[in-house]
C-alpha cells in the first residue's frame, strides 16, 4: 500500500457487467498512484473494465479549417 495521501483522484475506466453491459461503477486513480473502484451499488466480480476514450491532443473542431456547406439545389430549379 502506498504511503502517500490520496488527495485527488479521477475516473479513469468505466466499470461495466460481462451480462448485461451496465455501467457498474467507475475505476479511479489516485494522485499518489492508487487505484480504487467506486461502484454505484455494491462490489460485482464479473466485470470488465474499459477506458474512456481520449480527447485528440488538437480539437478537430478548429475554425480555421471549417468550410461552408454547399448543397446542390439545381434539382430544385425544376420543381
Amino acid at each position: 500500500m502506498n504511503t502517500k495521501p490520496r488527495l485527488t483522484g479521477e475516473p479513469i475506466m468505466r466499470i461495466l457487467c460481462k451480462t448485461s453491459e451496465n455501467l457498474v461503477g467507475y475505476l479511479y486513480q489516485w494522485n499518489n498512484g492508487d487505484v480504487q473502484p467506486a461502484w454505484f451499488d455494491g462490489a460485482m466480480a464479473d466485470v470488465r473494465y474499459e477506458p474512456f476514450i481520449q480527447a485528440p491532443e488538437q480539437n478537430p473542431v478548429d475554425p480555421k479549417t471549417l468550410r461552408p456547406r454547399q448543397q446542390d439545389l439545381t434539382h430544385l430549379e425544376k420543381a
